[in-house]
């Protein structure tokens, strides 16, 4: 009897580091929603994302302060009025950037969740 090597092998999906997650979440929160690159802000440099991310500071108050700060106006809504919503971006908008640059898969998607909302384990508290 012949025995066949198991096809049905699940792969191990690696959860990228926090740096990464930040920086893949904030080049698609930034483009979609203000027309900025990441190299616009001063998350260009990822020591300024390392400090927020062992500060705890969640991603969505992180961009929220440079919106803010820098009085940005999202690009995203109808009739780009800046009156008219809020220009903040929400967990919604996170959750939808998550989906669109693959970061809701199953296997990772508390650690990634974690990360996003300033609870990772190198956070300082």
């Amino acid at each position: 009897m012949k025995t066949l090597p198991d096809t049905h092998v699940r792969k191990v999906s690696r959860c990228p580091s926090p740096v990464t997650i930040w920086q893949t979440l904030l080049t698609r929160l930034l483009d979609q929603h203000y027309g900025l690159t990441l190299n616009d802000t001063p998350f260009a440099d990822e020591r300024v994302i390392e400090q927020h991310i062992e500060a705890g500071i969640s991603l969505c108050d992180a961009v929220n302060f440079l919106v803010e700060k820098y009085a940005l106006v999202r690009t995203d809504l109808p009739g780009f009025s800046a009156c008219t919503h809020s220009q903040l971006i929400n967990s919604i908008d996170i959750l939808r950037a998550r989906r669109a640059t693959g970061l809701m898969i199953r296997d990772n998607y508390r650690t990634v969740n974690n990360i996003t909302l300033g609870k990772h384990p190198e956070a300082k508290r």
